[in-house]
């Protein structure tokens, strides 16, 4: 017995077909009817509700289609790929409408107009491509036995202003810990936004790939739980009636997230439909370099020049927003950590703590005696070597005088002898790590009369210098400032500011990745 389906008959498919497509065949009819040139026209007849019933009419279509097989059939396949299409796009448009109706109330820092006038060529370019698709819609019609329906759509007239917000705030209970948490939630999600939201090129510079679907989908989902944590901890609350830049860090979050979300759906289009798309004849495709089409780098152009650009700008704005946030909020505290093993702070470890310092955008001090430095300038904390490298020599000064206490015999011909017997005693003990094997020759000019331990001392002084050894003492520095900034240095500091004992790279946590941009 064959498991396979029956055949559906052609005639009976078509009819159901037809019964459904209506609506959107009604629409579309309309939208073609439109010049082409005029764009304008056909981006003031696509408001929302037209376009929510294009995306509900077309889903709904999409899948009754999917679920007879039309995408392994050659009689529907293109018309099942242009409907997919209308969905996509009207989908796209909408919340590009959105955003420009709801940019008003989000209070961005910027020009009054910007975000609007930056939304332009990308609606323009998805309203040709409903346009471009309405028109395919319609000339595939009548050889799939389908007719149009003129549809009753209401139009969207919006009286001006908004409803009274006369409902009474929550109260929270530690405000400086929730706008902490929001802020810091936003930092930590800018540098991946940024990286994938900047593939433009500079000068001379090449421009980079753009972001992959799945890059931007999981950027997208990242900024659309900050809305939620957002919604959910701080929304209608009297912190953020008593502060109105909390509001506008939701709205540039709220901004990032739709331009993220828009540049996922036509990134899955592109490589889906564009750059890998089944043959098909050209009179029904939308995009390819013929006429009646639109250009393939049309679309790679608002991704990259429209979109990314205008996520990458509100990231930055944001990022600004949430560090003047937590500098205002932030919980003072202080840390004692200790100093890196492997030479101090050195260029690697200075940068990483200086990074961790402007990541946050807080004042963050580091005091080691009675020395105080700027966490965040990698140049104020690798002049904290020389502090560093003398309390090591005073350290090892007085090991050494343990190791030789007693010692009456003058140097001569045991010189180099007694130098590196000493060594090998301290680096059994793990009080120095001997970086090369065999030492290199013990050069210094000896004293007349010169004790041992003198001598010894210097010598080895002279083995540090020139990055032969390293001393292991126990020193610590005391950290000040941003409690959040702290728990991040602490975290660096636990795991040996990403170096061991012997200057190699480790990897750092999860929870410090931003370092690793």
């Amino acid at each position: 017995m064959s498991s396979e389906p029956p055949i559906v008959d052609a005639s009976e498919f078509s009819a159901m077909v037809a019964s459904r497509a209506s609506s959107l065949l009604g629409i579309a009819g309309r939208i073609s009817a439109v010049d082409l040139a005029d764009l304008e026209s056909t981006l003031t007849f696509l408001t929302r509700p037209r376009l929510a019933v294009i995306h509900s009419e077309a889903m709904q279509l999409e899948e009754l289609l999917d679920a007879y097989g039309a995408l392994a059939n050659e009689r529907w396949r293109p018309f099942r790929g242009v409907v997919a299409a209308m969905k996509l796009f009207a989908r796209v448009h909408y919340t590009l409408v959105h955003l420009t109706h709801a940019s008003p109330h989000y209070r961005l820092l910027s020009e009054e107009g910007d975000l609007t006038a930056g939304l332009l060529p990308a609606r323009r370019f998805a309203a040709r491509v409903l346009q471009t698709g309405s028109r395919r819609l319609v000339e595939m019609a009548p050889s799939l036995g389908l007719t149009l329906r003129p549809a009753d759509i209401c139009e969207e007239s919006l009286p001006v202003g908004r409803l009274p917000q006369d409902c009474t705030p929550r109260h929270v209970n530690d405000v400086a810990e929730t706008v902490a948490r929001l802020a810091t939630a936003f930092l930590n999600l800018a540098g991946e936004a940024s990286r994938l939201a900047s593939p433009a090129g500079s000068g001379d510079s090449p421009r980079a790939a753009l972001p992959t679907e799945n890059e931007l989908r999981l950027v997208a989902e990242d900024f659309h739980n900050l809305q939620a944590l957002y919604d959910t901890h701080v929304a209608r609350t009297d912190a953020e009636h008593g502060d109105a830049e909390l509001l506008s860090l939701r709205g540039h979050a709220s901004v990032v997230y739709h331009l993220l979300d828009v540049a996922t759906e036509l990134t899955h289009y592109r490589e889906r439909h564009v750059l890998h798309a089944p043959t098909a004849n050209g009179e029904v495709r939308l995009f390819a370099r013929q006429p009646d089409c639109i250009e393939p780098e049309d679309l790679e152009s608002v991704l990259r020049d429209s979109l990314l650009a205008l996520a990458a700008r509100y990231v930055q704005i944001g990022r600004t927003l949430a560090q003047q946030l937590l500098r205002r909020y932030a919980q003072q505290g202080e840390i004692t950590v200790p100093v890196p093993r492997f030479r101090g702070f050195h260029v690697r470890p200075s940068t990483l703590v200086a990074r961790v310092a402007l990541h946050y955008g807080s004042a963050v001090s580091m005091t080691l005696e009675d020395e105080t430095y700027d966490a965040a300038s990698p140049l104020e904390l690798f002049r904290a070597n020389e502090l560093i490298n003398a309390k090591k020599r005073r350290w090892l000064a007085q090991e050494i005088g343990t190791l030789v206490s007693g010692t009456d015999g003058r140097l001569g011909d045991d010189l180099v002898r007694s130098v590196r017997s000493v060594l090998v005693r301290l680096a059994a003990e793990a009080k120095v790590i001997l970086y090369e094997q065999p030492l290199p020759p013990i050069e210094g000019n000896v004293g007349e009369g010169q004790p041992v331990l003198s001598f010894v001392v210097e010598a080895v002084a002279r083995l540090q210098a020139l990055g032969k050894i390293d001393i292991v003492a126990n020193i610590t520095a005391t950290f000040r400032g941003d409690r959040r900034v702290l728990e991040d240095i602490r975290l660096l500091a636990s795991n040996g500011y990403g170096e061991d004992a012997y200057g190699n790279n480790i990897a750092l946590p999860g929870e410090l990745s931003y370092l690793r941009r």
